[in-house]
């Protein structure tokens, strides 16, 4: 089995549900950050009332949500 790898980055896959959301669509990124940049673009076009609710977290909220996630994608087995 090969994995992708872009600039020694492995590219990993996770549910929208997995990532706090409503539904299964899935996410992918190279990192974590990107994860949750095509994780929000995915909430704004599919579900805007939550990625509205999103976008008024505290910066204490959202470091704390930001650290609870790179603690999934730690565990998320990387995606072909």
């Amino acid at each position: 089995m090969k994995l992708i790898s872009i600039n020694n980055k492995r590219m990993k896959k996770m549910t929208c549900a997995q990532m706090g959301g409503p539904c299964d669509h899935d996410i992918t990124g190279n990192t974590p950050e990107e994860m949750a940049a095509n994780g929000m673009k995915h909430l704004q076009e599919t579900h805007p009332d939550i990625a509205a609710k999103m976008q008024t977290m505290s910066k204490e909220e959202n470091d704390k949500w930001m650290a609870d996630f790179k603690a999934k994608w730690d565990a998320t087995p990387d995606s072909m």
